[in-house]
């Protein structure tokens, strides 16, 4: 960790709160390389994002299932202006949605260059150290697409 000035007054990024039972195990996937979402236990409902209660028969608690870390692009923002002050410095960033093969959308931040986004392409997600206990996904446009 820098300790320049610079550094110093530079706003702290937000990072997941590992604690949070609802949303812990996919933390501790992602730390693997894996993406999984919650499955209902009772009705066999997938969703994203975690949620306590399953919004299909409101039943609290979830198998987790390893998904294939790949998808289409759904939709797309490039941003212009940073929503939280920590992400200035990484001015222009682009916000894919990303239409998982197993059905379910997830929205993340996009890698690689722009131009190569396109509604309907392929992507892959890319797991992103931040620190030891926390990785975020990221996707990028598959090769093939």
């Amino acid at each position: 960790m820098s300790t320049t000035p610079e550094a110093a007054d530079k706003p702290a990024k937000p990072l997941p709160d590992l604690a949070d039972a609802v949303t812990a195990p996919f933390w501790a996937a992602t730390r693997e390389g894996r993406l999984t979402v919650p499955r209902c236990t009772s009705c066999g409902y997938r969703l994203w994002p975690p949620e306590a209660l399953c919004p299909q028969c409101q039943h609290a608690e979830f198998a987790w299932e390893e998904v294939e870390p790949a998808g289409t692009l759904w939709s797309y923002a490039t941003y212009h202006r940073a929503l939280d002050p920590a992400f200035a410095d990484e001015l222009p960033y682009v916000v894919g949605l990303v239409e998982l093969t197993c059905g379910l959308k997830m929205y993340g931040l996009m890698r690689g260059d722009p131009a190569d986004l396109v509604i309907g392409r392929p992507v892959t997600a890319l797991f992103e150290p931040v620190d030891d206990e926390v990785t975020f996904v990221r996707w990028k446009a598959a090769a093939d697409g």
